[in-house]
């Protein structure tokens, strides 16, 4: 029996690849940090500083990951915050509006 680990290593990588993309059912990929820049320096959406500000008053803790992403409710902030005591959270902010979105 031959074995294809540089074939088996190229499916893994590719399906890994994916998965985070997936992984929540948000559909499509998120943006790239350059077609947030467009979209902020357009006016159509608020700079991720205020859906920082945002997602640190409601959680308490600080911003550890942000994405924008394409959602039923639009463009979206999905921000991770990790509170002082180590509880990850994860908030969603309007990028149209820079408001939090209902869970």
């Amino acid at each position: 029996m031959r074995s294809y680990p540089s074939l088996v290593l190229a499916i893994l990588g590719a399906c890994l690849f994916l998965v985070p993309a997936w992984a929540d059912g948000a559909g499509p990929a998120c943006l790239s940090d350059a077609e947030l820049r467009d979209l902020v320096n357009s006016g159509q959406i608020v700079p991720q500083i205020y859906a920082f500000r945002t997602a640190r008053n409601q959680t308490g803790g600080e911003v550890v990951r942000a994405s924008l992403c394409p959602k039923e409710a639009g463009l979206v902030y999905m921000i991770t915050t990790l509170s002082k005591d180590g509880k990850l959270n994860r908030i969603d902010i309007s990028a149209v509006t820079g408001k939090p979105l209902a869970p």
